[in-house]
């Protein structure tokens, strides 16, 4: 079993001040939680159980598992499944987990450490439900000055560039809310594939080449780092 790190989501997802322009896009609460496969089981036999798991009224909307693929050492070494939960609000959340009591936590074999509590926003539309797939998680800082309403109205810019090129990913941008921390001017873009082939391909567009960031009035808010690439698996969905 790898040694849990409690601060392991302050690698990846910091903080950001609310984003009131995207109150007319899809949003969604996401409870994050980071854990480790116990030994003697492997990422498939966890995955395989959490599926049989008795979902129900009470659960999330959606439950993902992600799997680190490249990314920082310390994330590498400290976390093997990143659990994100899908719910409409905050009410919801607390709600449904409440009326579970102690069978929230299901029985996997996993060590957890510490959630916390996100405010997703979605850039672009919803592509449908994926059996399993790939995504990016880019760390960025707003310029001083900028606020998170520009970097919003970038995001989106450079979105559309990338979607008339043919790309047809999820973009998310997404603010704390609960259980964490960090610097104001730091907040955390998701990109997810809808398949992991339409990903690579989405980064092989810019290694061929083409800069969507490019060709549109909005100027550059903010810089990113290097994004970390995972895995990411349906366990749940009530849609489905």
């Amino acid at each position: 079993m790898k040694k849990f790190s409690l601060t392991f989501l302050s690698l990846v997802f910091l903080w950001c001040p609310i984003l009131g322009q995207a109150q007319d896009n899809t949003r969604a609460v996401i409870r994050f939680v980071g854990c480790s496969i116990d030994e003697g089981f492997t990422f498939d036999q966890v995955v395989d159980k959490a599926k049989r798991l008795n979902w129900g009224e009470n659960s999330p909307n959606a439950v993902f598992f992600r799997r680190p693929i490249y990314s920082t050492d310390a994330l590498m070494e400290s976390t093997d499944i990143l659990i994100a939960a899908y719910y409409t609000n905050h009410s919801e959340m607390v709600e449904r987990r409440v009326a579970l009591g102690a069978d929230s936590r299901g029985n996997l074999p996993i060590s957890c450490g510490a959630p916390s509590v996100w405010r997703s926003y979605n850039v672009t539309e919803n592509f449908g439900p994926f059996e399993q797939t790939a995504m990016l998680t880019h760390r960025c800082t707003l310029n001083d000055g900028v606020t998170p309403r520009s970097a919003f109205n970038r995001v989106s810019a450079v979105a559309e560039n990338y979607a008339a090129a043919g790309d047809d990913s999820l973009v998310q941008m997404n603010v704390p809310s609960l259980g964490g921390g960090g610097d104001d001017r730091d907040f955390f873009l998701a990109v997810v594939g809808s398949s992991r082939e339409n990903l690579t391909r989405q980064l092989d567009m810019r290694f061929e080449g083409f800069r969507g960031e490019l060709g549109n009035n909005s100027v550059s808010s903010f810089s990113c780092e290097t994004p970390n690439l995972w895995s990411t698996t349906t366990i749940y969905s009530a849609n489905n």
